[in-house]
C-alpha cells in the first residue's frame, strides 16, 4: 500500500517571541500577562490586516504564515515600530521586546498547523533576531528588497547543525546595525516538536540585557546620522552611602531628560551600567557603541550640600565640549537636575545638531521645552511619509496647547503641514488647502519677515503658482539676503536645481551642510548629492556618500546615484 502523499507547499513563516519572557514572569507574573495579552492582540490584528494567518501559538510565541512577503516584512515592522513606541512611554510598566524572524520555504500542512524546515528556520531567524528586531531569510530579502523603499543589513551565512541560511536584518529607525557573521553562531541540539520550544527559550535566555550581562556590544554599534549620546553613571567622590543614589538618579534623570529629543540617540540606563562595570575608556565607549558624545561627572557631598560636576565630551574631536558645576541642598535636587539636563539639550540644539539657527528659534519658541517640541516636529516632517506626518500634526497640537492655536509663532509650521499634505497626495480638499497654505506663508512674511519666512514662501511659488521659476527665485534671493540660515540655504538649493541652475543648487546646499552640525536624516546630503549627480560632478558625489554608506539610515536614494 502506497505511504500517504503528505500536503506540501511553500509559503512565507512569521515566527515571533518576546525577549526575556521568563525573567518578566519572574519580576511580575500578573503585569507580564496582562501586558502580553494586550501586545499580541495589536499583533493579531495586524497579522490579520495583512492577509496572514496564525497556525500556532505557543506561550509568549506566535506563528504565522502569508502568501506574500512584503506583507510579512511590512507586517513585522509596522508592529515593531508600535512597540518601540508604546515601551518609550513613561507609564508603560512592562516594556516587553519582541523579536520576528521570517522565512520563506517548503512546509508540511497538517489539519490547520504548518511543519518542517520553513517553519524552523524562520524560528531561528527570531532567535537570531535582535530585540525589537527582524531578521529574515535570503529568500524572503530577495523578494522584498527589490519591491520596497525598505533597507535591510547583511549578516552573511550562518549555520545552525546542519542548516546554512542566508539572514538579513531589516534595518528600522530604531535598529542597530550588526556586522557579519564570521562563523558558527553555535548548535543547537534539537529533536522532533521541542525544536521550536528550546528555541525560543534559548532566544530569551541570550537575549536578556542588563547590567549584569552585555546590553550592546561591538557588534550592535548604533551607527546613523543621528548623534549618539551616552550617560556615563556619575562618579561618586564621598564616602557617604546616599551620595551612590544621588548618583543613580541624576544619571537616570539626564537620560529621561535628553531621550525627548528625537535628533540625538541616547543609549539606555543598562548601557550606561555595563560602560561603568567594565571601566570602559573614551575611546572604547567609542568604538563597543557608537557614541559620538559621552556625559560624565562627579558628585561629592559635605553635609547637606552636595556639589555635581558634568561634563560633555565630543568623542570625535576627544575634547570637552561643555562642562559645568552645581551646587545643592537635598530639597533641591529636581531643580538642579532639570537644570542640567536643559543645559546639555541646549548645547546638542545648536552645536551637535541644528545649528546657530537655533539661537533665532529659541527666540521665537519661548522656552526650551517649546523648542524641543519644534524640533521634533521638524524631524518628523523631513521624513516625508505619513506616519510622519501624522506625528508632525500631534507635535502641532503640543504647540498649540502651549502657545495657543492661534498663534503666529505656528504660521510657518502649519503651512509645512499643509505644503506636505499635499506633496504626500493625502489632502481631502487640495483647492481649500492650496489656499490656506498661501495665506498662512503670507502671514508668516507679514508677521516675522524672517529668511525661513520667504523661503517657505518662495517653495510654494514655485510648486503651486503660476508665475514659474523668475518670482520664486526673486523671493528666494531675498530670504538669503535676509539671513543665509541652514533652512533658507537648502531650500534655495532645490529651488536653483529645480530652475536649472545647477552649480548654484551646489553651492548653497553645501553652504548649508557646512553651517549644519549634524544633518540628522541626511536631509541636506541627499538633495546635495542629486544636484552633484545632475551636474556631473561624481568625484564629489563619491566624497559626500561613500563615508555614509554603513550608516544604519542611510538615505537608499543616495546609493542609487552611486550605481
Amino acid at each position: 500500500m502506497p505511504a500517504e502523499r503528505l500536503d506540501r507547499k511553500v509559503t512565507v513563516i512569521l515566527a515571533t517571541d518576546v525577549a526575556a519572557y521568563s525573567k518578566h514572569v519572574e519580576q511580575d507574573e500578573s503585569l507580564t500577562i496582562k501586558t502580553y495579552s494586550e501586545r499580541e492582540s495589536v499583533l493579531l490584528k495586524l497579522i490579520e490586516g495583512f492577509r496572514g494567518r496564525v497556525f500556532n501559538t505557543a506561550g509568549d510565541s506566535v506563528l504565522a504564515e502569508f502568501a506574500s512577503a512584503v506583507d510579512a516584512v511590512e507586517c513585522a515592522a509596522a508592529f515593531q515600530v508600535q512597540m518601540v513606541e508604546i515601551n518609550s512611554q513613561p507609564d508603560t510598566e512592562c516594556k516587553l521586546e519582541f523579536r520576528i524572524g521570517i522565512n520563506m520555504g517548503d512546509v508540511v500542512q497538517r489539519e490547520s498547523n504548518l511543519l518542517g524546515d520553513g517553519v524552523n528556520i524562520a524560528a531561528r531567524l527570531e532567535a537570531l533576531s535582535q530585540p525589537n528586531g527582524v531578521s529574515v531569510s535570503k529568500s524572503i530579502y530577495d523578494l522584498v528588497a527589490p519591491k520596497t523603499i525598505l533597507t535591510f543589513n547583511d549578516l552573511g551565512i550562518q549555520k545552525i547543525k546542519e542548516n546554512e541560511f542566508h539572514a538579513f536584518d531589516l534595518m528600522m529607525k530604531h535598529s542597530q546595525r550588526r556586522s557579519k557573521s564570521r562563523g558558527h553562531r553555535g548548535k543547537l541540539m534539537l529533536g522532533g516538536g521541542a525544536l521550536l520550544v528550546m528555541v525560543i527559550f534559548l532566544a530569551a535566555a541570550l537575549s536578556f540585557w542588563s547590567s549584569e550581562k552585555e546590553p550592546e556590544n561591538n557588534i550592535f554599534v548604533q551607527n546613523s546620522s543621528e548623534p549618539t549620546v551616552l550617560i556615563y553613571p556619575l562618579e561618586n567622590l564621598s564616602d557617604k552611602e546616599d551620595s551612590n543614589s544621588l548618583s543613580a538618579a541624576f544619571t537616570d534623570s539626564m537620560i529621561q531628560n535628553l531621550s525627548q529629543y528625537s535628533g540625538v540617540v541616547v543609549l539606555s540606563g543598562s548601557t550606561s551600567k555595563h560602560a561603568k562595570k567594565n571601566e570602559y575608556s573614551d575611546l572604547e565607549i567609542k568604538e563597543n557603541y557608537g557614541a559620538s558624545l559621552v556625559v560624565k561627572g562627579s558628585i561629592q557631598s559635605a553635609g547637606s550640600t552636595s556639589r555635581v560636576g558634568i561634563r560633555l565630551i565630543d568623542l570625535e574631536r576627544n575634547k570637552v565640549a561643555w562642562s559645568d558645576k552645581y551646587q545643592f541642598e537635598p530639597n533641591e535636587i529636581f531643580e538642579i537636575q532639570d537644570k542640567i539636563g536643559d543645559a546639555i539639550l541646549s548645547h546638542l540644539h545648536v552645536n551637535v545638531v541644528s545649528g546657530s539657527i537655533v539661537d533665532e528659534y529659541t527666540k521665537t519658541y519661548g522656552t526650551l521645552e517649546n523648542l524641543t517640541i519644534f524640533l521634533n516636529a521638524r524631524n518628523e516632517w523631513r521624513k516625508f511619509n505619513p506616519d510622519g506626518h501624522r506625528a508632525f500634526w500631534r507635535y502641532i497640537a503640543q504647540l498649540e496647547d502651549a502657545l495657543g492655536k492661534d498663534s503666529p509663532v505656528l504660521y510657518r509650521q502649519k503651512a509645512w503641514g499643509i505644503y506636505q499634505r499635499m506633496g504626500l497626495g493625502i489632502s481631502e480638499n487640495v483647492g481649500a488647502d492650496k489656499t490656506k497654505l498661501f495665506e498662512l506663508a503670507d502671514a508668516d512674511v507679514a508677521h516675522f519677515g524672517s529668511s525661513q519666512s520667504y523661503a517657505l514662501r518662495a517653495l510654494i511659488e514655485m510648486r503651486f503658482a503660476d508665475n514659474g521659476c523668475g518670482e520664486s527665485i526673486s523671493i528666494i534671493r531675498k530670504a538669503l539676503s535676509v539671513g543665509e540660515t541652514s533652512d533658507a540655504l537648502t531650500i534655495s538649493g532645490a529651488i536653483e536645481r529645480k530652475c536649472g541652475d545647477i552649480d548654484t543648487s551646489v553651492r548653497d546646499l553645501a553652504k548649508a551642510l557646512k553651517i549644519t552640525p549634524n544633518d540628522n536624516g541626511f536631509f541636506i546630503r541627499r538633495q546635495l548629492a542629486g544636484s552633484l549627480y545632475i551636474k556631473g560632478d561624481l568625484e564629489n558625489l563619491e566624497r559626500l556618500v561613500e563615508p555614509n554608506i554603513e550608516r544604519s539610515d542611510i538615505y537608499s536614494g543616495m546609493l542609487a546615484l552611486l550605481a
